[in-house]
């Protein structure tokens, strides 16, 4: 019998995982339900992630470039008249990827214990970096519409709103299992609001 390449059966552990997380909390998910689902020996499993929280970090580095691409599409040209409405577009992109993927959900915004994946807890610094990589990313879409003033250099401001966004669609999705329409206006209100004490209000074209 042909063995399965090693590629595949991370695959289908990946598939499994991701499966699994759409459906209940992943604190419930153990490498052995992982196996069960992916229909692989639990130590095969082990033999590539040595325990749960390695796997749903691996898992992780594919959100994070999910999170790029939506930044990437959010924003319509024909739309931005005033920064708030770059600030907007982002926020309901978000939003609009969150529902979608209930993955992103679960691990992001939902309660677990597994504090290297968790993006929505304080106390979390495994993805600080790419934190940092997507406020610069926003950033940098603000730049090609508008000529920024001086911000701050020790912190990114554009990071800090996204924190500040995810917090209320962690409180809400950990309420209700979802993001409500209500909660998602708040979030653009809070962030915009925070912006606001950097940005004037009106703000030069970039040429």
């Amino acid at each position: 019998m042909r063995k399965e390449p090693t590629e595949h059966r991370l695959k289908r552990i990946r598939q499994a995982a991701i499966q699994l997380a759409t459906q209940r909390s992943i604190n419930t998910i153990s490498i052995y339900d992982v196996a069960r689902e992916a229909a692989i020996a639990a130590s095969t499993v082990y033999h590539h992630y040595p325990n749960i929280e390695a796997l749903f970090c691996e898992l992780m580095n594919d959100v994070f470039s999910e999170f790029s691409r939506v930044l990437h599409h959010a924003v319509d040209d024909s739309k931005v008249n005033h920064w708030t409405d770059i600030n907007r577009m982002i926020e309901q992109s978000f939003v609009e990827h969150y529902r979608n993927t209930p993955l992103v959900q679960h691990i992001l915004l939902g309660h677990h214990t597994y504090t290297s994946v968790s993006h929505a807890d304080a106390d979390a610094d495994a993805d600080a970096e790419n934190d940092i990589l997507l406020g610069q990313q926003v950033e940098s879409i603000y730049r090609s519409y508008f000529q920024l003033p001086e911000l701050p250099q020790d912190v990114n401001i554009f990071c800090i709103a996204l924190q500040l966004a995810d917090k209320v669609y962690a409180m809400n999705f950990r309420e209700g299992g979802t993001i409500t329409a209500e909660m998602e206006r708040e979030a653009i209100i809070i962030t915009e609001a925070y912006l606001g004490t950097y940005l004037p209000k009106n703000m030069t074209r970039a040429i």
